[in-house]
This record gives structure tokens, C-alpha cells and sequence, in this order.
């Protein structure tokens, strides 16, 4: 159970987000052997469904392959107000990718317009299960981004961008 000090220590935790930011891309790209990495547009999915406590521990339940079908198919209601908590959180996914981008987790790829990993391991390792669950959830993410389409993964979350 996640306590009332969850948006002070988590939501509010830019560093955090980098690493989740970091979880999904580094998932993606080893998924697609190290070729692609992730759709600029696409990590700003990745904040509004692990720091949403319900679509997390949704996501966290599930398995690969077709997790994100998976936790669709089982609770409709992740996509509910998503395209609003990803404009919401807009602001601190760039923070994030600020962070990411200048402690060396995260590179931009400009002639591919792409996100791409620079660390191979997880910088951090966790103890709490809240942000273990966050962790997982980023990771099912980034399995979505490297087994689907952009126009798939907009369509099934409902989101424009």
C-alpha cells in the first residue's frame, strides 16, 4: 500500500523519473537488439502510467509478451484521463530528461529523433516496494514500446500527441 507521502517522495522525485524514463528506453532497446531506440513522443507515456499508482501495479502483474494488452484487457480504466496526467506531467518528464541526459543515462539520437540508453545497467538498486512496482511498470512499458508500433501504442492508450 502506498502511503500519503506518495506524491512528496515519488511524483515529486525528478531523479526517479530519469530512472524510469531510463527503465523503459533501456528495455526497449534491448528488446530491438540494440538497433532502435524509443520515439521522442513516446517517453512521455512513461510518467503518467508508472507514477499512477493503480496503472503501475497493473502493468507490474504482467508479462511479457503484450504486457500492456495484457493490463488493457484487464483494467479498462488505465487509459481513463491519461492524456491528462501526460500533459500534467509534461513539465517534469523534460526535468527528467534533463537529468538523464546530463548524468549519462539517456542520449538523443537527432537524425532518428530518438531516445536511445547510454547506461547498460540500472544505476540504482531499490528497496521500497513502491518503487519497485515503478520499476516493473517502466520495464512492461518499454517492452510495449519495443513490440509495438507508435500508431499502436497511441491507439490502444487513447492518447494524441
Amino acid at each position: 500500500m502506498i502511503d500519503v507521502l506518495f506524491e512528496q517522495r515519488i511524483i515529486q522525485n525528478t531523479g526517479l523519473a530519469a530512472e524510469a524514463i531510463w527503465q523503459a528506453v533501456h528495455e526497449a532497446y534491448e528488446l530491438r537488439s540494440r538497433r532502435e531506440g524509443v520515439p521522442f513522443p513516446l517517453v512521455f507515456l512513461v510518467l503518467p502510467l508508472t507514477f499512477h499508482e493503480h496503472t503501475a501495479a497493473s502493468l507490474a502483474s504482467k508479462t511479457q509478451p503484450g504486457a500492456l494488452y495484457k493490463a488493457l484487457a484487464a483494467d479498462r480504466e488505465i487509459t481513463l484521463d491519461l492524456q491528462r496526467r501526460m500533459e500534467a506531467l509534461a513539465d517534469r518528464t523534460f526535468q527528467a530528461l534533463s537529468i538523464a541526459f546530463q548524468t549519462g543515462l539517456l542520449d538523443f539520437d537527432a537524425k532518428e529523433h530518438q531516445i536511445i540508453p547510454v547506461r547498460k545497467s540500472a544505476p540504482v538498486t531499490h528497496l521500497t516496494n513502491e518503487v519497485k512496482c515503478i520499476m516493473s511498470a517502466a520495464k512492461r512499458i518499454g517492452q510495449a514500446f519495443g513490440e509495438m508500433s507508435v500508431v499502436q501504442i497511441i491507439t490502444a492508450l487513447n492518447v494524441r500527441f
